[in-house]
């Protein structure tokens, strides 16, 4: 399992919850957080194929899945999950201020977006901002802890956050993620260079980043956001 769902499942005692996977997909993380306890899960999704798949590999008895806008569902709910969905919305903030109105008094909300405070990051961004290099094919929006501070102080909610995923960010999966992403990258932007000059960049951050940066609470390569109704 990814290392943002295992975050997301230890986040909590979902024990008696009634709880919202909006954007489910194929069901994982809805079922086992109705093992893990739940009174009752209410998976949502757009696409009616990844509710098909979720049906057939993913069912509970607790477990209740739809093909549905969000703005059909009337219940209130203890705790609303939502993996990676929020960067490809229009208005992400009008996407959590919308959740939070489906919660009961003392709900709570689970978001993870990709983030982008590390080296993953800069070296990605530098190119989308100078060049407007397509750096992901979905993304709209590149989130920092920035945002969702700023998010939870409209919504006055209480925010905790953490980052996963810090090989993905600084690591060797990173080095992976760029010897795939870049000549693609570039090619695709019609910005100059050579398959030889991409593989010395690469072997440059493999040999001079990598051995010198640190974990830390900011730069892993997915953010994982907890606010609270107060």
């Amino acid at each position: 399992m990814p290392p943002a769902r295992e975050e997301v499942l230890k986040a909590i005692s979902w024990k008696g919850k009634r709880v919202l996977d909006a954007g489910c997909g194929t069901g994982e993380l809805a079922y086992r957080i109705a093992r893990r306890g739940a009174e009752f899960v209410h998976g949502v999704d757009f696409s009616k194929e990844a509710i098909a798949v979720a049906v057939r590999h993913y069912s509970s008895a607790n477990l209740v899945y739809a093909c549905a806008d969000l703005g059909t569902v009337r219940e209130k709910f203890d705790v609303i999950v939502s993996l990676g969905t929020l960067e490809h919305m229009d208005n992400p903030f009008a996407c959590l201020r919308a959740l939070k109105a489906m919660l009961k008094p003392d709900g709570q909300i689970i978001v993870t977006c990709p983030n982008w405070t590390n080296p993953r990051g800069y070296m990605l961004l530098t190119l989308w901002y100078l060049f407007r290099a397509r750096i992901t094919l979905a993304d709209l929006h590149y989130f920092t802890p920035i945002e969702f501070i700023g998010w939870a102080r409209k919504l006055n909610m209480t925010l905790s956050w953490r980052t996963v995923d810090q090989d993905w960010a600084h690591g060797e999966k990173l080095i992976a993620d760029l010897t795939r992403r870049l000549p693609n990258v570039m090619r695709d932007s019609k910005l100059p260079t050579t398959e030889a000059r991409i593989k010395e960049f690469i072997a440059w951050v493999a040999r001079h980043v990598l051995p010198l940066e640190k974990d830390a609470p900011h730069t892993g390569a997915i953010g994982v956001y907890h606010l609270r109704k107060t």
